[in-house]
């Protein structure tokens, strides 16, 4: 059982912390990125402000818990599970399409230990920054000023809104950010957990960009295979990477349909189309 809530919000409403919660968010990450520092230490830096931010806003803002936050761990260990080969099944079977049609393959194998012990950590605090700001913070105070479905949709619109300067990124690749949101999501609307989203996050960055070559919205990261791609783009994603291909929309929108019926069928419920009882109005 999650531990009770310390205290009432300093801020009472859902949707008020979340716009405050994310304007400072922004700010911290446009202040850092005026620092002279290199790729690694930078992105780096801004994940442990937002680890920082996060503590600060739902102990201090929301006045919750940590564990309230969705990071119980036992019992949600096949949840972990489910999301890290999720994101393998895939970026796996789209890149066998993307092979068996001739728009891509592999020049050269090459492994770089210092590179790779670098970007395993990097894509390993991504993953929890991320979750914790989208769906530990954004869709968990939405949910309590709107349905779980509207917020669900919110948080993964403002998912794709925050990447949506990357390089290389295009209308197609928003979409799929923005579907990736609700793919991230989806389970937390029914479990109240993050574990699911941080394993895939995690997964889906690090098997994509270190070890498949792909760039990693729009990041081009070190790997251990080095890709040539073809000329569709709409079939490769071109330079955001897998996340804006066609293949990965279709790929991904399976997957959340495959959920949704799991999920719902596992609880027993559909997710209301109004607001949690005991939230505010």
């Amino acid at each position: 059982m999650a531990k009770e809530t310390l205290l009432k919000p300093l801020i009472p409403f859902g949707w008020l912390r979340t716009i405050l919660f994310l304007l400072v968010y922004l700010g911290a990450i446009l202040l850092l990125g005026f620092l002279q520092l290199d790729f690694y230490s930078l992105y780096s830096l801004i994940c442990i402000a937002t680890v920082l931010l996060f503590l600060v806003f739902t102990r201090y803002i929301d006045r919750v818990n940590l564990v309230d936050t969705g990071f119980t761990w036992t019992g949600f260990e096949k949840h972990a599970a489910a999301g890290f080969s999720l994101a393998i099944a895939i970026l796996g079977a789209g890149t066998c399409f993307l092979v068996a049609v001739g728009q891509l393959n592999w020049m050269e194998v090459q492994f770089n230990g210092q590179s790779f012990a670098l970007s395993f950590g990097l894509m390993l605090m991504v993953a929890f920054a991320e979750e914790m700001v989208f769906r530990g913070y954004v869709l968990r105070n939405l949910r309590e000023s709107t349905s779980p479905i509207a917020a669900l949709l919110v948080s993964a619109a403002l998912f794709a809104i925050f990447h949506g300067a990357n390089p290389g990124s295009n209308w197609l690749a928003l979409v799929n950010v923005f579907i990736a949101g609700i793919l991230l999501g989806i389970n937390y609307s029914f479990t109240k957990n993050l574990w699911f989203g941080i394993a895939l996050h995690f997964a889906w960055n690090f098997f994509q960009g270190p070890v498949l070559g792909y760039e990693v919205s729009g990041l081009d990261i070190p790997s251990i295979l080095t890709q040539s791609i073809g000329k569709n783009v709409l079939l490769t994603g071109g330079s955001f990477g897998f996340e804006g291909s066609l293949v990965n929309t279709i790929l991904c929108l399976l997957a959340i349909g495959i959920l949704a019926v799991v999920y719902w069928k596992q609880y027993q419920i559909k997710l209301p189309l109004s607001r949690e009882s005991g939230s505010e109005v």
